[in-house]
């Protein structure tokens, strides 16, 4: 930039400063308001001349999904640790009333006086049908469906199946026990797989893939989850 033109600039930018800080509080307020607004434009006309604008708006739209999953991720944090509190403290007398929570497969409640914690299915083959009615196997077979599906809902099924089996279902699940892999329907494997009824060979395979990534016994997954997933491929392209 020339000497002249630079100088210019400076004395020019010293003088509204000057006049700035004679002007009363209101205009003030006014003022930067508006040197807001042309700067905000002039910064975004500027990133459109040189080519940089769309860069910005996709970094800013991929901060707001992450600030997004973020609020999500806080949210089921907060609701699942205010219900397992209540389960924690829900083995002594209390001032009544019940804890309530819902996920996609399960409405489930904890009741504060007695600790008795039930749920209904909202989902799959079991679908209007309460947790306390369901045999063992029935509970695994569903937590196969939520683990493969909804995270949520394996998480409070878990939580479930700690206080109504203990520790024996976990035995049961990794096959120390109990857990028998059963018959199962084309509808329960789609439903164990979550691909629709006209999935092609390519996409059964790439689901049961992606379920055993995430439930291999090997990578402290459940031996008897595995074996549903498995049969649930054989089933689907035999």
């Amino acid at each position: 930039m020339h000497p002249i033109i630079f100088l210019a600039l400076l004395v020019a930018v010293l003088l509204f400063i000057s006049w700035y800080k004679r002007a009363p509080s209101g205009q003030q307020k006014r003022i930067r308001g508006r040197m807001l607004l042309f700067g905000g434009i002039g910064i975004v006309l500027l990133l459109l001349v040189t080519g940089h604008l769309n860069p910005v708006i996709a970094l800013i739209v991929a901060a707001l999904a992450i600030g997004q999953r973020i609020l999500a991720v806080a949210s089921m944090a907060n609701m699942f640790k205010g219900f397992r509190n209540s389960m924690k403290g829900a083995a002594g007398p209390s001032a009544g009333g019940a804890s309530d929570v819902e996920t996609r497969f399960l409405r489930m409640s904890l009741n504060h006086d007695t600790g008795a914690m039930d749920g209904v299915v909202l989902e799959g083959a079991s679908k209007g049908r309460r947790l306390s009615e369901l045999a063992l196997d029935d509970l695994l077979d569903l937590l196969a469906v939520c683990r493969a599906q909804d995270a949520q809902s394996a998480t409070v099924l878990e939580a479930y199946l700690d206080r109504v089996h203990g520790d024996g279902w976990r035995d049961a699940s990794h096959g120390g026990g109990g857990g028998e892999i059963t018959s199962m329907s084309p509808a329960e494997a789609r439903e164990i797989l979550d691909i629709e009824a006209d999935a092609s060979r390519e996409e059964i395979i790439e689901a049961h893939r992606r379920l055993m990534q995430k439930n291999h016994p090997d990578r402290g997954g459940s031996t008897y989850l595995a074996a549903k997933i498995n049969q649930a491929k054989d089933i689907l392209i035999t």
